[in-house]
């Protein structure tokens, strides 16, 4: 603050408001009311939430508390399914944030996924840093990543028929809700209450789902 008084001559920065605490705090504590404070105030990006847990984790006073673990402290008044996005962007900081140049440009649903498919296929892990070495943007960083773990359907050789007796299924996210896909099956897991929605307009939007995969 007295650095930014005295580049900017501005009296906004030439007194601070703060509240002194008196006593021994617990450093857990201090984490949850800094997190209180900035997360209403600021839109704190999934990268930044996940590195204060795992800043946290690594705090003298709190050992033996993994970053994973402490998410569910820190951000205990958030609703569960953010702090489970909250989990993965640990994970995906935990294993690459070495060579995650922009990771707060990483949004919420392919940061998700990313951590998702590295779980599942931690052999990729080497691969995919090697290819985040070299991007030079936050653009190249996302490509990197959406090209590393695209969908298995999107990666079938156009030269290659697939497979028609091996059965094929993949999930993603979008927004909240998770949707699985196989064959003769598209469902949607969300915490939408759809009954609550009116059936013409629930019908009308199922109707442009069945229009876009006819689409060429």
């Amino acid at each position: 603050m007295k650095q930014l008084w005295q580049e900017t001559g501005d009296t906004r920065f030439a007194v601070v408001t703060a509240r002194v605490s008196s006593g021994p705090t617990d450093r857990i504590d201090l984490y949850i009311d800094m997190v209180e404070e900035n997360v209403i105030r600021e839109d704190l990006s999934f990268a930044e939430m996940a590195q204060v847990a795992i800043t946290a984790a690594g705090e003298a006073g709190l050992e033996g508390q993994g970053a994973d673990a402490l998410v569910g402290r820190i951000f205990a008044s958030l609703h569960k399914m953010k702090r489970s996005y909250i989990r993965s962007f640990v994970f995906l900081l935990e294993e690459l944030g070495d060579v995650l140049p922009y990771p707060k440009a990483i949004s919420r649903n392919l940061g998700v996924e990313v951590a998702r498919r590295l779980q599942a296929s931690p052999e990729v892990s080497q691969s995919l840093r090697s290819a985040l070495t070299s991007v030079r943007s936050a653009d190249e960083q996302a490509d990197v990543l959406s090209r590393t773990f695209a969908p298995p359907a999107s990666r079938v050789s156009s030269g290659r028929a697939p497979d028609q007796k091996k059965a094929v299924k993949y999930e993603f996210h979008v927004g909240e809700a998770k949707v699985t896909a196989r064959k003769g099956e598209c469902r949607i897991l969300s915490e939408t209450d759809f009954s609550s929605i009116d059936r013409k307009r629930l019908q009308s939007a199922i109707e442009a789902f069945h229009r876009v995969l006819r689409e060429e």
